[in-house]
Parts: C-alpha cells; structure tokens; sequence
C-alpha cells in the first residue's frame, strides 16, 4: 500500500528475483526459494508485488526470455546477482526483449514502484503526512518521503506535486532530478517532465538551486520558476489560482494550441491522443474535467472545426472536420 517504505537490500532481493524468474533457468528448489522468501516477510511480499508490476512482467508472451540466446547468455552470466542484471540490461539493449527501457535497481520506473506515495494514470489523490503537511499527487506521480530529526526530505521522482508543509522545526527539502527547493513555511506546487522543473509557490519563500547554478534563487509567494539543463530561470509573476486548478480536476485554457491542451489531457488517460499537423496551431478556450476527458474531447470537437478519429479506446487523434 501507499506509504510503505522498502528497504534498499530488499528492494534489490526481489529484483535480483524477478532477473532469475525472467530468465527461464529457474529450477523447482529455485521456485520453492522465492515462495520462502516472499512469505518470511511482509516487506518482501510487498517488493515483490511491486517489482512484478513493472513492465518488464507485463509483456505478452508467457516467458520474456523464450529467444535461446538471451537464456544462455543470462546462464553464463552464473549466479551473482549485479551481473545478472548487467547482462539483462544488455540483452535489453539490443532489442533481445521487445525493446523495454530497464535501468536497473536505480531507474525512474523502478523508484516509482517503490516510491513512499504514488498515483495510477488518471489519478489524483491527497494525504496528510506525519508533520501535519499536506500533500497531493497529481497523474502518475510518484514521490519518496523521509523524515527525520532534524529534515523534511520529499523527492518528486515523476509527474507533479502540490505541498502545503506548515512551519516547525525541520526545514523542507523537496528533490526533483533537476532541482532542489528549500524552505521552511511554503504551499507550492512543483511539477517535473522531460522539459524540466517547474516550480510555483502559493505561500511563503523558497530557495531554488540546481546542479548548474548552485548560487539559490529566492522564489516568493505569486511567482514561477522553471528549471532545466541552463539552471535555474528567472522568476515570473504567475496566477496561483489558475496554477492549482487540476487540485480541482480542472484544466483551464486561455487560447490555448491544440497541440498543447491535447499534450495535457494525455496525462489523465492511458493510451495515445494527438493532433494531426493540419489542427495544431487552432486556439481554444475553456474550463475541461480532467476526470472525464472523453467529454473534454467533445467539448473540444464542439468548439472547433475538428473530429475525434478513434481507431480504439487508446488510440485516439483530432483531424480536421
């Protein structure tokens, strides 16, 4: 469940598991192992759930390592745990196993399954930590909590969180690939995809750095900042209000490109949804339910000389009328 904290060598147990179980060389007191072993602890039932929702489990075919070079070249590697997973990475790599993504123990998948707090595609949720702060989640999202005697310590490994941390003794430190945000007494919102770190504050002052201006910005309440690979950006004024709206389920828009309200709305459904090139420059303007996006899609093929192309429920692309 959401909340539970795995242990690093736990964590890496039952990955070095599900390297073995993928690689077909399982034997029957191998199985009998990991049957034991997920049942001596909680913890390690729950690492395992984790770890066996990855993608790397969910790809069709009842044996990922079916190809007999891949099975043999994951039978050399012996038995040592690291170079297991080496020779899976590898195997990855070159395309030997549907071309998935895998990094190991310290990829951006992995840290979110294993993540203190998370949220499913479409899902948005709150809780309210042990120090009294607030904290919500938007669309898969993910973040990994500590706290200690003397730090707050919230690391956002993907999507978008909002943060109200009230003040006590601990300072707060909130962590993103790209940034670190202090502060002591704030509400802010902070986001971060592949353009970077946004980060909005709605109450108090933080202090912004990253590891390409390591001098910190001062960020105060109503304004915006975004961080990427040139640093820290210079603050703009911002409309907190309009900010915090998915809080609210909403996505507004004030002639807004297409492309980019249909960029937006993809975060809050699975599957693909775009534009062809001929619509993407049309303007829209409107307040959409990001809990129905469907009738978001149709608020938009109302406004505009557009239609919804459906090939399936997950393939979906706005075209010209």
């Amino acid at each position: 469940m959401n909340g539970t904290v795995v242990a690093p060598k736990v964590r890496e147990r039952a990955i070095d598991w599900i390297v073995r179980v993928q690689s077909g060389t399982m034997s029957p007191a191998d199985h009998q192992a990991l049957q034991q072993w997920r049942l001596a602890r909680a913890e390690h039932e729950y690492a395992w759930q984790r770890v066996a929702s990855l993608p790397l489990m969910l790809q069709p075919g009842a044996n990922l390592l079916a190809d007999v070079t891949a099975r043999r070249a994951l039978e050399s590697a012996g038995v040592d745990p690291a170079r297991r997973r080496q020779v899976l990475k590898c195997l990855l790599g070159l395309g030997l196993l549907g071309g998935l993504s895998w990094q190991g123990a310290d990829s951006t998948r992995v840290r979110a399954a294993f993540a203190t707090y998370r949220t499913a595609t479409g899902e948005r949720r709150r809780w309210t930590l042990a120090d009294g702060c607030s904290l919500w989640l938007n669309t898969a999202s993910a973040v990994s909590l500590e706290l200690s005697a003397h730090l707050r310590s919230v690391q956002l490994i993907e999507g978008e969180v909002a943060l109200d941390a009230r003040a006590e003794s601990r300072p707060l430190q909130l962590l993103t690939p790209d940034a670190v945000v202090r502060s002591q007494d704030a509400n802010l919102l902070v986001r971060h995809d592949q353009r970077g770190t946004r980060i909005t504050v709605l109450r108090g002052l933080v202090d912004v750095s990253s590891p390409r201006s390591l001098s910190p910005v001062s960020v105060a309440a109503g304004w915006q900042t975004q961080v990427d690979r040139h640093g820290v950006g210079t603050p703009r004024q911002t409309d907190g209000f309009l900010a915090q709206a998915w809080l609210r389920g909403i996505l507004p828009a004030e002639r807004m490109r297409l492309d980019v309200l249909l960029a937006e709305l993809s975060r809050y459904r699975p599957g693909v949804l775009r534009c062809s090139e001929q619509v993407a420059a049309l303007r829209v303007t409107g307040s959409f339910q990001l809990d129905d996006t469907d009738a978001a899609l149709a608020l938009v093929a109302h406004a505009l000389p557009v239609r919804i192309e459906r090939r399936t429920r997950y393939w979906v692309t706005v075209v010209p009328a």
